[in-house]
């Protein structure tokens, strides 16, 4: 077995008679209840001839099952292919002519797939505990393939990922590197067994999937699944079910702002934010009312999750923290190792990052490097700062201009809601700023709002970086971890200034 797979079984042989996992009704299931139920998915895998390399894809709500299936796959040496379980049934059929699955795993409420019927056969549901029955589809005429233990090198996972800035990549993980990835956060959080955390990201992105669900199991702490964010519940479940930490988004925190609950008789040791910046507006916001740790980290899917987090015994402000266990650098225009301080792309290479895309991707690296398309610097303290996506940046006359600055500016305005600063284009200076924003309440005249918009701007912000467009919408593109997607917004905002 792979040192991965090995370690997820001793969980469960270990703390056989432990409650280890919570399904979203509250039930409690021990190591012993987790394994007999993770065997009988393993079992069922090799009587249907799904075995080594197979590619099963996982289109399933955060579960316990969800857990247990992985698991179950990976100790087979299948690979998982994880995707979101709103996805259509003609997007999975564009993904099925790609990849070829041998199975698919959905949740029970997806109904009339009559291009998938066709190409597999729909089983008999097997028993999930006390959770939704989860619907299996087996390829028809499908070559079985023998179940073998895994190599660490063997390809486990398969991810897209979130395309915020263009479009989304396809990421191989292996056994060890996701491995790496799950005892990064273990080390750099100060995991034990004592430790509860609620899994509310979803567990198609590697988030939820590494840094919750696997870092908590290799340190045998206890999971509790919910199939999604619910800011009615949040407080509640943190304080009914004593949980010590939770990795979560800033989108998260800025709607638990927006509401009056409160948390009580909490054992929160620390929150953990990532995803997307975190603006500091938002972060004093949230110190000043709930006072509890808010931990900054930076990570992507090629990493197996974390690269960067904020130790927890000494937090830097407006930094995503330390990387010892990620090899980075900031390069320059050409590749170059810049200096302390000095802004420019991060590069990233380590046990957890990838060596290679799926689809052949050479100008992503550089000399063994990843390069990530992040811009930062390092300080004199080797902690990391953000400064932007390098296709984010705007370029206005020349000069870069940082969204985040803009955006932090301007969100304090109590009529904001949303905003997203994108750049668009212009015949002069090549780009020019826009703010797109989301009113708290809505109104046909926004007059009065453009002027307190224009007086902070002009007073806190370089000429440079002050909006010339502001547009009002509804809502703002984003992906399934609520994250912006610039990319798609600023061809929204230029297609509508087009059609003017």
């Amino acid at each position: 077995m792979s040192g991965l797979t090995e370690q997820l079984e001793q969980q469960l042989i270990t703390d056989a008679s432990r409650p280890l996992m919570q399904d979203a009704t509250k039930h409690w299931y021990t190591g012993k209840q987790l394994k007999t139920e993770k065997n009988i998915w393993k079992t069922y895998w090799k009587n249907k001839g799904i075995g080594n390399d197979d590619v099963v894809l996982l289109s399933l709500t955060n579960s316990v099952t969800y857990s247990l299936v992985t698991q179950s796959l990976w100790e087979i040496g299948a690979i998982v292919h994880t995707i979101d379980p709103q996805t259509t049934e003609i997007q999975i059929s564009e993904l099925e002519d790609h990849y070829n699955y041998s199975a698919l795993v959905l949740n029970e409420n997806i109904h009339d797939l009559k291009y998938l019927n066709m190409i597999f056969t729909n089983q008999p549901r097997l028993a999930t505990l006390h959770e939704p029955e989860a619907q299996i589809f087996i390829r028809n005429k499908h070559i079985a393939h023998l179940s073998e233990e895994p190599e660490d090198d063997q390809l486990a996972l398969i991810m897209h990922t979130s395309g915020t800035t263009g479009k989304p990549k396809r990421v191989g993980l292996t056994h060890q590197q996701i491995l790496a990835g799950a005892n990064n956060i273990i080390q750099t959080e100060k995991l034990t067994a004592e430790d509860k955390t609620l899994v509310i990201m979803p567990m198609f992105h590697i988030n939820a999937l590494v840094i919750s669900n696997l870092a908590t199991r290799l340190s045998h702490g206890q999971l509790l699944f919910r199939e999604k964010f619910s800011a009615h519940n949040f407080w509640s479940d943190v304080s009914h079910e004593q949980i010590t930490w939770i990795s979560l988004t800033p989108a998260i925190l800025a709607i638990l702002l927006r509401r009056d609950e409160e948390p009580t008789d909490n054992k929160l040791r620390f929150l953990r934010t990532s995803s997307a910046p975190l603006l500091p507006s938002t972060h004093d916001k949230f110190d000043q009312r709930f006072n509890i740790p808010l931990v900054e980290s930076y990570g992507m899917t090629e990493a197996a999750g974390q690269i960067a987090q904020n130790p927890l015994d000494h937090p830097i402000r407006n930094t995503v923290g330390t990387f010892e266990n990620t090899d980075l650098q900031i390069l320059d225009s050409q590749n170059r190792p810049l200096s302390t301080g000095q802004v420019g792309q991060i590069a990233i290479k380590g046990d957890s990052v990838i060596k290679n895309y799926l689809d052949p991707q050479p100008e992503s690296f550089h000399d063994g490097y990843l390069l990530t398309g992040d811009l930062g610097s390092v300080d004199e303290n080797k902690y990391l700062h953000i400064a932007g996506r390098s296709k984010e940046m705007i370029i206005r006359g020349g000069e870069n201009v940082n969204p985040l600055t803009i955006e932090n500016c301007l969100v304090d305005l109590k009529f904001i809601k949303e905003i997203a600063v994108v750049g668009i284009p212009d015949p002069i200076y090549g780009e020019t700023v826009a703010a797109v924003i989301v009113p708290n309440i809505e109104t046909k005249d926004h007059r009065h709002q453009i002027a307190l918009l224009d007086e902070l701007a002009n007073e806190q912000l370089l000429p440079v970086e002050r909006p010339t467009k502001y547009i009002f919408s509804d809502e703002l593109p984003k992906n399934a971890t609520k994250k912006v997607q610039r990319a798609r917004l600023a061809e929204i905002v230029a297609q509508q200034l087009k059609e003017a």
